[in-house]
């Protein structure tokens, strides 16, 4: 785990998030949009799990403006790759909004990059 100068450990600084084939060859996704995708799959890739980050936070985890992240989210809900759920209290009494994957949408963009790896013999 990082440490900073005070010796006390920074999570932040090993926050990261996986990006997957099937989200820039079957999906097209790319820069932000990639990186807000990548951000609540981490979170909602387990059946039941939802993603209820500020947009604040994700903004700051992914080290781009919150304005970007509002427009990547509703990118994504339009294509009809995330679904908006409701809302979710957090901690510190705001409110933010609580989304979930569109299963199917995975599922046809894993198909789809298996296909093509299978002609590119990738």
């Amino acid at each position: 785990m990082a440490r900073g100068t005070d010796g006390r450990a920074h999570e932040r600084a090993v926050e990261y998030v996986r990006v997957y084939r099937f989200m820039t060859e079957g999906m097209g996704l790319r820069g932000c949009e990639l990186l807000v995708y990548a951000r609540i799959f981490g979170f909602c890739r387990h059946e039941g799990v939802e993603f209820y980050e500020s947009k604040r936070g994700t903004a700051r985890m992914l080290g781009v403006s919150e304005r970007q992240v509002h427009r990547a989210v509703s990118a994504l809900e339009a294509r009809g790759l995330i679904v908006e759920l409701g809302e979710h209290v957090l901690p510190n009494k705001r409110i933010t909004k609580r989304y979930g994957l569109v299963d199917s949408a995975v599922e046809r963009a894993v198909r789809v990059t298996e296909r093509r790896n299978r002609f590119v013999g990738g």
